[in-house]
């Protein structure tokens, strides 16, 4: 049951897990306790790789960690919800709003869409998400960014907050993606790797 108690325009920094791996559980739940430590207050739990029923297991073990640093936790993709109720907010893929779900039935979580250019843009204006992610900026492993100029015109398109995702860090990025139109910065590896290993 969410307690959305967080101006998300006071946020700048949203930090999305790489995948969870059983080997390395232990690191794992290391390094995302120090993140909270530092002080982010916003989190996805993002793991492709794992079960539905697998991904509620460690999504409640990272619910309960967040709360522990009064921070939101997020969980990706609305396929996992009906089996993790444990999250303030859902991560909607581009597919998720393709399909428009029924936004009803989370009107006591954050929405959050996943943009890639101006029609989920406007899907998201549509069904009013909380802020959306545009992706990617930079060139990453397996996409080609799309720059800091369309990034700003999709971002005065947008009605809701906007986080920059895609090959960025906090430190080196936050003011260009400020001066572009956003409110913050996402980032998965780059923080992650930042932390020391236990």
């Amino acid at each position: 049951m969410p307690i959305i108690d967080h101006d998300i325009r006071k946020i700048n920094k949203y930090f999305i897990t790489p995948d969870y791996l059983h080997i390395n559980s232990k690191e794992y739940f290391y390094r995302i306790e120090k993140i909270l430590d530092y002080g982010i207050k916003l989190v996805q739990f993002r793991s492709k790789n794992l079960s539905i029923l697998d991904y509620a297991y460690i999504s409640k073990k990272l619910y309960i960690l967040c709360k522990k640093y009064n921070a939101l936790y997020i969980i990706n993709d609305k396929k996992n919800f009906d089996e993790n109720t444990y999250c303030d907010g859902i991560q909607l893929t581009s597919e998720n709003l393709i399909f428009e779900l029924n936004t009803l039935i989370y009107k006591n979580y954050l929405l959050i869409g996943s943009c890639h250019n101006a029609l989920e843009v406007q899907i998201c204006n549509r069904i009013n998400t909380n802020f959306i992610l545009i992706s990617p900026i930079k060139n990453t492993k397996s996409k080609k960014g799309i720059g800091w100029k369309e990034f700003k015109r999709l971002c005065k398109f947008s009605k809701n907050p906007v986080f920059a995702l895609g090959g960025l860090n906090f430190e080196n990025d936050l003011p260009t993606a400020i001066m572009n139109g956003a409110v913050g910065v996402a980032a998965s590896s780059y923080i992650y790797n930042l932390i020391k290993s236990t």
